[in-house]
């Protein structure tokens, strides 16, 4: 069975779950005797490049097609592209070889990794598979184009798969897309990597990705206020972003700017140790389609903390400490808990996050997504 993935996530992402998660799953569909083509000649996505990511083992990429591909270009294009005076013809070196590809057909299944729906015109007959990762532009009334070409996209698709049983239900609901045309496939967690030393000396809560606002970043830091006043020694360590103007301003307006790092675009692995050495990871965010952090987190031996809220219980299970970031005071309140535990205790929480994450693996994740393949090779056969 032949597949052709699109360029779409790997070109607008460098770092990200969902570019992430095509790389995993398209690496392991080969392990699964199918055979994956990505039309895409450019990017500077990390997940390519970066060492640990299967396909890159593969000086011969069979997934990829070759790692002269992935040289970077991306930003150098558009540079190309405006002093040629074409910044808004559209011109892109990739949907023009995917498009190409397409023509071709030479593939059974098509699956588009973002919801731009250039390919419709180019299909000939020939099924796609659509990913929704969450419906956050929706219920958060965010990304409105987002949300239209989803509205396009999904009734179209031969199938789709969403990575929770919560998404699932949401599309469901917002959407009216009937159960039977969805089939939930959880992402898998990372391989449990070596201890890594620490880099800092002194306690601190950890704090992994974007700040948007639906993130519940700034209720969090509030929240760490009356720990920090407590715990003077404590301070957060946040990925993701440098911080903004507003955030810096923000932060000086609850005293704790002196308690509050910023490690803008880590490495992997440098945030394996910023989990290792964490008091606890906490994931205030108001609403996700998966949260890759908390497996990363557990495989990391750190105890994690999660609002109570989406998807969290149902990939956290008995394995994760919740709060309700909407109600003053309980974070902190939890995280005081947390702070006292015995080292038998902590230990405890710890085990059982190593353990969750065993329910979750990108094999078991591509051997999904095979059966659905198959279940629409078959029908189309009938």
């Amino acid at each position: 069975m032949r597949i052709l993935f699109d360029y779409q996530a790997f070109e607008m992402q460098r770092f990200g779950g969902v570019s992430r998660s095509y790389a995993e799953l398209i690496s392991h569909l080969q392990e699964e005797d199918i055979s994956c083509k990505v039309g895409l000649k450019e990017s500077d996505n990390a997940y390519i490049e970066q060492p640990g990511i299967k396909p890159l083992h593969h000086t011969h990429n069979k997934y990829f097609n070759g790692r002269k591909w992935f040289k970077g270009q991306r930003t150098l294009t558009r540079r190309i592209m405006q002093a040629a005076g074409h910044e808004n013809d559209g011109l892109n070196i990739n949907q023009e070889y995917c498009i190409k590809l397409l023509k071709k057909q030479q593939f059974d299944i098509f699956e588009p990794t973002f919801f731009d729906p250039y390919f419709l015109p180019y299909l000939n007959g020939k099924p796609f598979v659509l990913t929704v990762h969450d419906m956050i532009p929706e219920l958060l009334d965010v990304d409105k184009p987002q949300a239209e070409l989803k509205q396009l996209l999904c009734p179209l698709a031969t199938h789709i798969h969403v990575p929770s049983q919560n998404t699932k239900d949401d599309l469901i609901r917002i959407m009216g897309i009937p159960s039977e045309k969805i089939t939930v496939i959880p992402h898998g967690a990372p391989e449990i990597p070596p201890k890594r030393k620490p880099i800092f000396d002194f306690p601190y809560l950890l704090y992994v990705g974007a700040r948007w606002s639906y993130k519940n970043f700034e209720p969090f830091t509030t929240e760490c206020t009356d720990i920090i006043s407590q715990y003077p020694d404590l301070n957060v360590i946040c990925t993701g972003e440098p911080f903004s103007d507003e955030e810096l301003k923000m932060l000086c307006k609850l005293g704790i700017r002196e308690h509050v790092v910023n490690m803008p675009h880590v490495s992997e692995e440098q945030l394996q140790a910023l989990y290792q050495h964490a008091i606890a990871f906490v994931y205030p965010s108001a609403y996700e389609g998966f949260g890759i952090p908390i497996l990363e987190a557990f495989v990391n031996g750190c105890p994690v903390l999660l609002n109570n809220a989406s998807c969290f219980p149902e990939i956290g299970g008995d394995a994760a400490i919740y709060f309700d970031i909407n109600r003053k005071g309980d974070l902190s309140e939890h995280i005081m808990e947390l702070l006292q535990y015995s080292e038998e205790e902590r230990q405890q929480i710890i085990d059982k996050g190593t353990q969750r994450a065993k329910c979750f693996s990108w094999e078991e994740s591509a051997h999904k997504l095979k059966q659905v393949y198959e279940n629409i090779q078959h029908a189309s056969t009938q």
